[in-house]
């Protein structure tokens, strides 16, 4: 839980519980790519990306989503769709 703490930039108002969703969606969302085969979860890339994940996280909570499934889809999607190459 502490490693999503890192990647807060201000004071926040979450609550402990939603702390714990958060932490939870990131290890989820990390552990989905990590099994995808996707190079990004690779040891190189790794910390840059898992930042890109938690903040992503971070921010779908901030505009108000608590669910975690919908945090973790949400995350890869994002991770997916925005720094991975289509293939040929």
């Amino acid at each position: 839980m502490v490693e999503i703490l890192e990647f807060f930039q201000q004071e926040t108002a979450f609550t402990p519980e939603t702390i714990q969703i958060l932490a939870a969606a990131l290890d989820e969302a990390w552990e989905r790519l990590r099994q995808s085969g996707s190079p990004l979860a690779r040891p190189a890339y790794s910390r840059a990306m898992r930042e890109v994940v938690a903040k992503r996280i971070i921010e779908m909570t901030q505009r108000g989503v608590q669910d975690r499934e919908t945090l973790v889809e949400d995350a890869v999607r994002f991770v997916t769709t925005n720094y991975e190459r289509p293939s040929n």
